[in-house]
């Protein structure tokens, strides 16, 4: 009777919350640069290159929408070519074996699109003091990071290297300066790259997390006369968490390898509800179990997830001459930062797993806070 009485509480207070509570930011909402590099041909010591920024970044770092609609116009951008131009120069510097390459920005500005945004670009050439191919080229900037630290600039650079190889990586808040080295295969920096944004993004992906959570906070308990109560052996805990990870591991990199390599172009908008409709559905289930063997259900989930993995990967892109390592690298990193999470619940939830308050509330009460949280996610991604 009390267990009942607690989750008719539990559902009356989270209606309560997807009303009056603030609907919470999308997780995966990035603000992202690019910059394109390219060894010249004939001039093994010349850089010819562009750099594109969101208008919205720009509008935010420069204050330059002059009629105060809120919208940045190409006329707008087009009267505030100087002011645009010193930034750009301000935040982005080139140099080879520590002597500058000076910038030398075009004329003319141009605009492009990537998912849906507009983006300016600057067409630029740069003279390095020695030949890139022998002393490598160090690319840092600086740009946007105050205003949002989670900001990246995505770097391609073709024809460094020998054999005209192209390497990738990315900049952001924490590495604001990144040297590629000809010595290192395109590869190498390739995978370093993206292992590196696979362990952030799932680190900073609050819906991932909460999934995870939410599906472990039984792992260490079994259902028995409508109550939970503490598994006894370490190997069936073991094995539930195993398969709970092993599920939702082999589902996300099937959708994410599938969504980026564009054999399937899901809606990011029904994706992103469907992640947040995946957290609400699992913790609801912790307070009134339906499903009790999660295996199947984190399947399923995780196909969802890995869509919006592979959407923020298409936002950093993949590098031109390494799809699959790329692909393969941010996976990988994804799993590290998944066994990060798990290193540090999984002891956790056994150490508290025989505590009668862990059988009768901490599970209703845990999973009803993460279930409020998806609620405001999914009102706000309709």
């Amino acid at each position: 009777m009390y267990q009942s009485n607690l989750r008719q509480r539990c559902f009356l207070l989270m209606i309560f919350a997807a009303l009056f509570l603030p609907t919470i930011a999308s997780a995966h909402q990035m603000s992202t640069g690019y910059l394109n590099l390219q060894l010249d041909a004939e001039q093994s010591n010349k850089l010819v290159g562009e750099i594109q920024i969101r208008w919205f970044d720009l509008q935010r770092a420069l204050n330059i929408d002059n009629n105060g609609d809120g919208q940045l116009q190409w006329s707008e951008a087009s009267s505030q070519h100087i002011p645009i131009s010193e930034y750009v120069l301000q935040h982005l510097a080139l140099s080879t074996a520590g002597q500058a390459c000076p910038l030398i920005l075009a004329n003319k500005m141009k605009s492009d699109n990537h998912f849906d945004e507009g983006y300016l670009a600057f067409e630029f050439s740069s003279l390095c003091p020695k030949m890139i191919n022998e002393s490598g080229i160090r690319v840092s900037y600086s740009a946007l990071f105050e205003l949002d630290p989670d900001h990246k600039l995505i770097i391609s650079l073709q024809g460094l290297g020998g054999e005209g190889e192209a390497s990738s990586g990315v900049i952001d808040s924490e590495q604001q300066s990144r040297w590629f080295d000809v010595q290192q295969s395109g590869g190498f920096s390739t995978f370093s790259s993206f292992v590196y944004q696979g362990i952030v993004h799932i680190l900073i992906g609050t819906d991932h997390i909460l999934f995870i959570i939410v599906l472990l906070l039984t792992c260490t308990l079994f259902r028995a006369n409508q109550n939970w109560q503490a598994k006894s052996s370490f190997i069936d805990i073991a094995k539930s968490a195993a398969w709970i990870v092993t599920a939702f591991t082999l589902a996300h990199s099937i959708t994410l390898t599938a969504t980026a390599l564009g054999w399937i172009a899901p809606s990011s908008k029904w994706v992103e509800l469907g992640i947040a409709l995946s957290v609400l559905f699992t913790a609801l289930n912790n307070i009134w179990p339906i499903v009790v063997r999660l295996g199947w259900i984190t399947f399923a989930f995780g196909l969802m997830h890995g869509m919006g993995f592979a959407s923020v990967l298409g936002e950093l892109g993949l590098a031109k001459d390494h799809q699959l390592l790329s692909i393969v690298s941010f996976n990988l990193g994804v799993e590290l930062g998944q066994l990060a999470i798990l290193a540090f619940v999984i002891p956790l939830l056994f150490l508290v797993r025989h505590k009668r308050w862990y059988q009768s509330y901490g599970v209703n009460l845990g999973s009803f806070f993460i279930a409020v949280v998806a609620v405001g996610w999914c009102i706000e991604r309709v």
